[in-house]
């Protein structure tokens, strides 16, 4: 390999560097002794190990790789990572595998990885003036990525966690990964290994596992509307799901560009009977549907245009319903999903929870010293509700604060089910859950189950101490 590169004084590139760069900003005492792998033009090579000595056992003072151009290498790699030979490209770097650390790679284009980009611990950096695509992104401690323009992963690791993140959902780490990157494979216990990860690419072999069948939802799925008629049956079964509490007689949310809000039959302030109803509001139009005393269904439709009136329109063709039809199967497919996923965490187990003795001794209001990390994700806890100064009311709940900056909150503000919330990353707000965000709800359902897994472990060590 040695004959493709010139090898010359780093002094005589110094004013290639680029000013963001280690090299132009710190590394300013060289003398000849001191060399540079030089490559003018676009490169391509199988595989480059940047540990010191090992690419170049004659020129044992190279301390850089400078590539004028794009990039392109099947796995790139080092072992020792307190310290290796620099990478600076002026163009793109195109990769199969990266395992790096050490030192500081340079890329002034895009920087392509079609498996794994693994920067180890904190003695080196990555700076990409332009984009970063990698389908597996390896973290173990404080290596920096320093991106300018987008930052695109599929699935990001943390090798301190069991859990990995694809897709935006979280699976086991055993089911991304190879077992030859373990060093123990037992069920509670895991040890991943950097050495191992690089004899793995050093023998040309793939570290990546096919993981889409473990992100598929297995278990089995039993709904609760099978039939979209607009009938009795189903009016009632809406008016008795999971989303209708005891505290008022109606539910309602929006999703996408429509709001609905289903009543159940009660008897008002007055003493006047209210039969079940369901209000749907969509862009172009206003949907009532309605019980009559009688148990017959009515269709009532008007146009958000002030002033115009409700038309009945239960005797129209199924062209003329064409739009309440498609709102109305969206409105079932909504509860369809609150009563698959609403039902899996319990009011009970969470206020069992946060009245635990390991949880009392946080801060009650959740401002500091309220949680727990578990080396990727941040469990926080808000263990009784209070109003503030004004009025506002705070419901108990557990926030889950996951490895890329989202939170998943879990509230306790009913006494039927726990809802649950959204805060994407770098916002400041929480979200509702939009029904429809299958992958979200998804989500939330699996951080919840580690969460139980890691609290019982939390709550367990803490009772074995109290019995010793």
């Amino acid at each position: 390999m040695s004959n493709v590169f010139q090898f010359m004084p780093i002094s005589q590139i110094a004013e290639k560097f680029p000013d963001n760069s280690w090299w132009a900003k710190y590394y300013k005492d060289f003398n000849d002794e001191h060399l540079v792998a030089y490559y003018e033009g676009d490169l391509t090579l199988p595989s480059l190990n940047l540990d010191w000595h090992m690419p170049f056992p004659q020129q044992e003072e190279v301390l850089l790789f400078f590539i004028n151009g794009n990039f392109t290498v099947d796995n790139l790699y080092n072992r020792e990572t307190d310290g290796a030979i620099g990478l600076m490209v002026t163009g793109n770097l195109s990769a199969q595998n990266i395992a790096v650390g050490g030192q500081e790679i340079f890329v002034a284009g895009n920087v392509m990885v079609a498996e794994i980009l693994y920067g180890s611990y904190n003695h080196g950096e990555m700076i990409v003036e332009g984009n970063l695509n990698a389908k597996v992104l390896v973290q173990d401690g404080e290596y920096r990525f320093n991106v300018d323009g987008q930052q695109s992963i599929v699935c990001s690791v943390n090798v301190w966690d069991t859990v990995a993140v694809c897709h935006e959902l979280p699976i086991d780490i055993r089911e991304v990964l190879v077992d030859d990157v373990f060093l123990d494979i037992e069920e509670e216990e895991i040890d991943f290994s950097f050495h191992m990860l690089v004899t793995v690419l050093e023998e040309g072999r793939s570290a990546v596992l096919n993981w889409n069948e473990a992100l598929q939802q297995k278990k089995a799925v039993h709904l609760y509307f099978t039939k979209n008629t607009i009938h009795k049956e189903n009016i009632l079964k809406l008016t008795q799901c999971i989303l209708m509490t005891d505290d008022k007689p109606y539910f309602d949310f929006e999703e996408h560009d429509a709001y609905f809000k289903v009543q159940r039959e009660y008897i008002d302030a007055d003493g006047d009977k209210q039969n079940a109803n369901i209000y749907i509001e969509t862009t172009q139009h206003r949907y009532f549907i309605y019980l009559n005393d009688d148990q017959s269904v009515s269709l009532l439709m008007k146009t958000g245009v002030e002033g115009d009136e409700w038309g009945d329109i239960t005797e129209k063709s199924p062209e003329h319903l064409a739009e309440l039809s498609e709102y109305w199967i969206m409105l079932l497919t909504c509860v369809n999903v609150a009563e698959l996923y609403l039902p899996n965490i319990e009011v009970k187990y969470m206020q069992d929870i946060l009245q635990h003795p390991v949880i009392q001794e946080l801060d009650p209001y959740g401002e500091e010293n309220d949680g727990f990390w578990d080396g990727s994700k941040y469990y926080g806890f808000r263990r009784q509700a209070y109003t503030d100064e004004d009025g506002y009311c705070f419901a108990a709940r557990i926030d889950i604060e996951t490895p890329d900056g989202a939170f998943y909150f879990y509230t306790l503000d009913n006494d039927a089910y726990v809802s649950r919330y959204y805060q994407p990353p770098n916002h400041h707000a929480r979200q509702d859950m939009p029904f429809l965000d299958a992958k979200r709800w998804e989500a939330s359902e699996r951080y919840f189950d580690r969460f139980k897994q890691f609290i019982s472990q939390k709550m367990g060590t803490a009772a074995g101490m109290e019995d010793q």
